[in-house]
């Protein structure tokens, strides 16, 4: 097993029965991006293909003051790259005038990432640290892919954590 304190402060150790989580988790240790104990910097074996593979994933942000924000980002699966099993790149539109997440990359660069497939039930959770690029140069290699052709701005994230999440919903508890 990892040493988990590196990634979780101990009140989040506390909270955990890891002999439950364990067993709990056990049947997902064949699935090619799922690992117990693949809670690292990098990502693994088939997880790279599962990000591109993805459609949308869910953005978590804060301010320097601790306000959160979350937000969802979407488009074609591959429309999030993956570069050296180290660093996620995704293209940011907005002109929407609402800058929040914006705001908060500047103030605080530090980001959590949550992709999904809802049929697998099978998520991955990046956590890492944004660099925006909006230099011409910055964007130029990216026009290649459809997706960046009309971005504003790219987001780079480096990954610092990433972890195999269980989808499955708590067992309803018999009432009587």
């Amino acid at each position: 097993m990892s040493d988990r304190s590196k990634f979780f402060y101990w009140t989040q150790l506390q909270t955990q029965d890891p002999s439950s989580t364990k067993e709990k988790n056990s049947d997902l240790d064949d699935h090619s991006i799922i690992s117990i104990d693949a809670e690292t910097a990098r990502l693994w074996p088939g997880c790279a293909e599962f990000i591109a593979s993805q459609s949308l994933f869910f953005l978590a942000s804060a301010n320097w003051d601790g306000q959160c924000q979350c937000n969802f980002q979407s488009g074609e699966p591959g429309f999030v790259l993956v570069e050296d099993n180290k660093y996620l790149y995704f293209p940011d539109y907005r002109k929407n005038g609402r800058p929040t997440i914006l705001g908060n990359f500047i103030e605080n660069p530090y980001v959590g990432l949550l992709f999904v497939d809802f049929q697998t039930k099978i998520s991955v959770k990046v956590n890492g640290k944004v660099t925006i690029l909006e230099k011409p140069e910055q964007l130029e290699p990216f026009y290649k892919h459809a997706a960046y052709r009309k971005a504003v701005r790219i987001i780079r994230v480096e990954i610092e954590y990433v972890a195999s999440n269980c989808l499955e919903l708590p067992a309803e508890e018999n009432s009587e």
